[in-house]
């Protein structure tokens, strides 16, 4: 959950009296899920809380967080039964009695809990007897016979059939009395019993804390999370030893098992509510884990509820997919969604919290660890459209529609809006609070009454097979507005589909019918049961990797079934196979290794798959990770002697442009290669921030390079350089340099935007020319592109403008720089290419050849601009973007480069944009929008960006931020709901906004645009480009197949928290197949696993080597070696 103003409401809020209504939503069969009345069912279960003076969530945090689902079959008979936990009513345990219908026996069978505050269940044969047992996590209020946890072990049915337990948690060691959510049972060590992790909610309050470094490593003596190893008949408490976390920050809300890494060792991950980061436990192996969250992921939810792991595009490497609270309806993102300031990120960043995000996150799995044995995991939730599903708890994903995808599940709702912005606004106002407490001496009612209760409908997301889903509650029946926490799904009838049961507060539980044997006939299954070794304790073969192949599809899925939020699914594993009813073959890793192998198998059936036939114990499990091909690139940085770390300046452009979400000052790492001293070798030119002088490294030999001292570097070390261009400028047959100077944080008034000359003396040596460039004003320079344009003999420039400081969002000049044939410089733009005046905020810029005519033409690219195409016409350049087909390309581009990638014989154009992993989604219907204006008077320009929700395009900016920098709005804005759905024109008037700039976004897409003579045809790049902003950009050959590839590369980390990081890249490899479109390689087959923010990609011979050094903001440099592929 959120901080700040929600640790006011944790001290000020009650539940409410009333209960909500039951909600009519429909029985019909019209629908891929149909709800269930409890007359049909006989699950009449209701977990209904109310609030009194003693106790409600001022004394109680988590009065809100609702109770577990557990679904398994308890008797034996082959149908799953349902146990519901209550919070403030009893647990119930529903048998199934067939056709869906259920018998409540929850007296009977002895599992009464005495109406102790329950929160997650979890089903699993913990003493090995074949029978499954229930483990129920207890909190609540301090008090009670049965408060502890309790374990009840089945003792199966008696004579008449009669299921009994019988309660043993005190006896097996695992009593545990605390603010308990949930347990996971799995085999952590091999030893074939079922060890057990237990998740705790700290006892103490979340308004105690300051943001210190490693308070984690601080263990709870009252609470915090454990790990239990079972010793056989009791469990001990191996936290400490193992490893796991115990603190008493530790927020957690879920527990998730599964085997991230692929080595046969099944991991933990632990999501934690309020400021504390999410824990990833790898296993070690030997009895120990390693947390290794931030070396594998690098962002993360902030508020992190429930979570799922599963493989959702079938490549056999799980995701990871978590809960968060972050609103879709626009009325509701403006009313309830709370965004930390950057410098409240940036500390907790710096207090080592990591980088979390108000949103939903999907963690994609890169498989293939590196060199010191990790993964990599991509955040994708932006680009597959499911960030944003309100105050969610349950995460499921399961393939629901049998189309062999695998699609989620996500249950949400609060039945009081705790974060309701007006109630925080007024009722955590201390005087508020005082003068209530002193006219009535008691406001507990009052408050309470004030906030917000709203049903929302649960989300349910199709799998579109290309990493995006589409949110299909209302076409699949599940969009009725509930209070909804816990969900499982299993296959109540078996009938081959996953029916799904969900916890309500203050509302009727739903049993979801799945109609797919109905509605989707075309799609097959299988369901696999597993029985595990018989001398072992683990006999439902917990932690059992299965994989299934038919043709050319695969799929994968590990039994873990305690997961989502409090809750346990059917430990079935339900595979849908789309089309296709025959199965080649289906491979069982069992968890200590050995395997099993089932051939031509016929889909649609319920297999039970015993481990004491047919294993074969000799063949071992071979793990994922160790599946090696020769991949394209392989690191050899620490071979390579370039000792240089770029430092990004500590300027801060949100202090001035408090309305922007991206730092522009953020843009730049630059480097550069040629054979500077003539010597044959290359050498590298390492461009320097503010205050640093550029570093010249010279090739010595023997793979080595030398630093060496250029004092005009030194001279200029107060600029910024952010590009360059080696080309010999005076005609003496030596490389000079040119360099750009810029940056957004110098004024117009300073020399440090000069950009600068250098003449080579012909062995590397460097003097600065004394000419005024690009013209005789200082501006903020981001590329330079050198080309004989006037077909004179010598070479000339072309150089554009990025930003003007302090006025952002102004359409800046690109310069034409004619050679005398002597390095002097004359800017002719006025006359030979007007169009270059005012054109756009310029980021890179190329001289090719599009029309073959012999001259060059020039391509740009830049920030809210087309890609931008001048057509030499004699020595006069004339922008013939809009007769190209490129007026509506308007992008945030950051780099282009030109090659034949269709071998047709004309060069096409390769752009890095923004990417497609972005709130910022915007195309020629919906665009994104900047107005610039200076809307109150006062000499700054202030930038209000638009995207659209829906139909209609609403500021993206909060009610907070704007009228702190408009505080004329706020009489206007007195209340958050006053601002919901707000437009621009509603904001500030329609006659303002007309006068005032707008710039737009049509497409953030990363592109290929294939020349086609009279025009050019957009084609986006794969999926995998799209997940971060791509800067870098390398087209080769790399695999000698004749056919151009591209090595592309991005991430930037400098974002405000309401649009969010881009970390999405570990370099991105895309095979050419010679017409135009690409393939990406996996992380296996590239080789490519870059942390940070690529800037620049450039190539590096060595010796004989071919290489590519590659810059990365605030970071070394890395070197790559270019492998002999086929």
């Amino acid at each position: 959950m959120y901080r700040g103003l929600i640790f006011l409401v944790i001290l000020l809020l009650a539940s409410c009296q009333k209960k909500s209504e039951s909600l009519d939503c429909g029985t019909g069969d019209d629908t891929l899920f149909s709800l269930l009345s409890a007359e049909q069912t006989g699950i009449d279960f209701r977990n209904d809380l109310e609030y009194t003076e003693e106790f409600n969530t001022y004394t109680y945090r988590n009065f809100y967080n609702g109770g577990g689902v557990a679904i398994g079959d308890l008797d034996k008979d082959g149908l799953p039964d349902i146990f519901f936990t209550g919070n403030m009513v009893g647990n119930r345990l529903y048998l199934n009695q067939g056709n869906l219908t259920f018998e409540d026996i929850t007296d009977d069978a002895g599992l009464d809990s005495g109406d102790v505050w329950s929160t997650g269940v979890s089903f699993a044969d913990v003493n090995g007897d074949g029978w499954l047992d229930i483990y129920i996590c207890k909190s609540g209020k301090p008090e009670g016979e049965n408060r502890h946890n309790e374990l009840f072990i089945n003792q199966g049915t008696d004579e008449d059939g009669n299921l009994n337990f019988e309660e043993k948690a005190e006896e097996y060691g695992i009593a545990d009395y605390g603010l308990s959510t949930h347990t996971a049972f799995f085999d952590y060590d091999k030893d074939g019993d079922l060890d057990m992790y237990l998740l705790n909610n700290s006892i103490r309050s979340v308004g105690g804390y300051t943001l210190k470094k490693d308070q984690r490593l601080i263990r709870d003596p009252n609470g915090g999370n454990k790990l239990y190893r079972n010793d056989g008949g009791s469990f001990t408490d191996v936290s400490e030893s193992a490893g796991i976390y115990g603190s008493a920050i530790g927020f957690g809300l879920g527990v998730t098992i599964g085997d991230i890494n692929r080595d046969g060792w099944q991991d933990i991950f632990v999501s934690n509510d309020f400021f504390e980061k999410d824990y990833l436990y790898i296993n070690n192996g030997d009895g120990t884990f390693t947390e290794s969250l931030e070396e594998i992921i690098g962002e993360i939810s902030l508020g992190s509820m429930g979570a799922d792991m599963a493989d959702i595009n079938n490549d056999g490497w799980p995701e990871i997919f978590v809960t968060e609270m972050l609103p879709k309806e626009e009325s509701r993102l403006k009313t309830k969604a709370i965004f930390e300031d950057w410098n409240k990120y940036r500390a907790n960043v710096n207090a080592g919290y990591h980088r979390q995000f108000p949103r939903n996150v999907l963690q994609l799995n890169q498989g293939s660890p590196n060199t010191e044995g990790h993964i990599s995991m991509s955040e994708i939730s932006r680009f597959s459209g499911v960030e944003a599903t309100d105050w969610s708890w349950g995460a499921l994903i399961a393939d629901y529609d049998n189309d062999g995808n695998k699609d989620m599940f996500v249950a949400n709702g609060i039945f009081k809006d705790l974060i309701d912005l007006d109630y925080l606004n007024f009722y955590a106002d201390p005087i508020t609070t005082a003068r209530l407490f002193k006219e009535r001496g008691s406001y507990l009612k009052q408050l309470i009454d004030s906030i917000p209760s709203n049903p929302i409908p649960n989300f349910a997301f199709a799998n579109n097979g290309d990493l995006t889903f589409t949110n299909t509650s209302e076409e699949w029946g599940l969009n009725c507005p509930s209070f909804s926490n816990g969900s499982a799904y299993g296959d109540l009838d078996n009938d081959g589909d996953l029916d799904l049961v969900l916890n309500n507060v203050n509302m009727p539980a739903f049993i979801y019918r799945n109609n797919a044997e109905s509605k989707k006939q075309e799609n097959h299954f299988i369901n696999l049961k597993f029985v595990g070794q018989d001398a072992k304790i683990n006999t439902a073969g917990l932690g059992t990797q299965v994989t299934v192949y038919s043709g050319d599809e695969t799929y994968y899925q590990e039994l873990a079934p305690m997961r989502g939020y409090q809750s346990t699914v059917d430990d079935r594993l339900h595979f849908g196979l789309g089309q296709t009813d025959k199965i080649d073959s289906i491979r069982v890793l069992w968890s200590d290794g050995s395997s099993k192998i089932l051939k031509e198998l016929e889909a649609n059936q319920f297999l039970t798959i015993a481990y004491s036939e047919n294993t074969d114990k000799t063949e071992r499990h071979v793990a994922a990770n160790d599946v090696k091909t020769e991949p394209w690139f392989e690191d050899v940085s620490d071979s390579i002697s370039i000792q240089y770390m770029h430092k990004k300046s500590s300027f801060n452009d949100f202090d001035r442009d408090l309305l922007l979400f991206d730092m522009v000052s953020a843009g730049t790492a630059h480097i550069n290669t040629a054979d500077i001293d003539g010597d044959g070798r290359e050498d590298i030119f390492l461009g320097g921030n503010k205050g640093e002088a550029a570093v010249f490294y010279k090739q010595i030999g023997d793979g080595q390079f030398q630093k060496v001292a250029q004092p005009d570097f030194e001279a200029d070390k107060s600029s910024l350089d952010t590009n360059s261009a080696f080309f010999d400028a005076d005609n003496d047959g030596d490389l000079d340099l040119y360099v750009c100077s810029g940056g957004n944080e110098f004024p117009n008034s300073s020399s440090s935007l000069k950009d600068r000359l250098y003449l080579n003396d012909g062995k590397g040596g460097f003097s600065k020319s004394k000419q005024w460039l690009p013209t005789n004003r200082y501006e903020n320079t981001s590329s330079v592109a050198p080309a004989d344009y006037d077909g004179d003999g010598d070479i000339d420039l072309f150089v554009g403008i990025r930003a003007k400081p302090f006025n952002y969002g102004e359409p800046c000049n690109g310069y034409l720089l004619q050679n005398n044939g002597n390095g002097q410089f004359t800017e002719v733009g006025e006359d030979v290419a007007p169009e270059l005046r005012n054109l756009g905020m310029i980021t890179d810029a190329k001289w090719f050849d599009y029309d073959q005519d012999g001259d060059q033409d020039l391509i740009l690219v830049g920030d809210w601009m087309p890609v931008t195409l001048f057509q030499n016409n004699n020595g006069k350049l004339v922008n013939k973007s809009t007769e190209l087909g490129l007026a509506q390309t308007n992008g945030f581009w950051n780099s282009v480069e030109i090659a034949d990638v269709n071998q047709d014989g004309r060069p096409d154009i390769i752009a890095g944009n923004l990417g497609e992993n972005t709130r910022l989604r915007a195309s020629e219907d919906k665009p994104v929008t900047m107005y610039v204006q200076d809307f109150d008077k006062n000499g700054k320009p202030e930038h209000i960006i638009t995207i659209y929700n829906g139909e209609q395009d609403y500021p993206l900016i909060g009610r907070s931020d704007l009228v702190e920098q408009l505080p004329y709005l706020k009489k206007k804005y007195l209340k958050y709901h006053a601002y919901k759905e707000q437009t621009v024109e509603d904001i500030f008037g329609k006659e303002t906004i007309e006068n005032t700039l707008k710039l737009k976004v049509f497409n953030t897409a990363s592109s290929v645009f294939l020349n086609q003579e009279s025009s050019f045809k957009k084609v986006d790049l794969p999926a995998e480009a799209q997940l971060s902003r791509i800067f870098g950009l390398r087209v080769e050959d790399f695999d000698r197949d004749g056919k151009l590839d591209i090595l592309a590369g991005g991430n930037f980390y400098w974002s405000k928290p309401e649009v969010g990081i881009n970390d999405g890249s570990r370099g991105v490899l895309l095979k050419g197949h010679g017409d135009g479109s690409f393939e990406n390689m996996s992380m296996n087959r590239s080789g490519l696993q870059i942390d940070g923010e690529i800037r620049e990609i450039k190539p590096l011979q060595v010796g004989s080597a071919e290489l590519l050094i590659v810059s990365r903001l605030n970071d070394s440099v890395i070197v790559l070696k270019k492998n002999t592929v086929q």
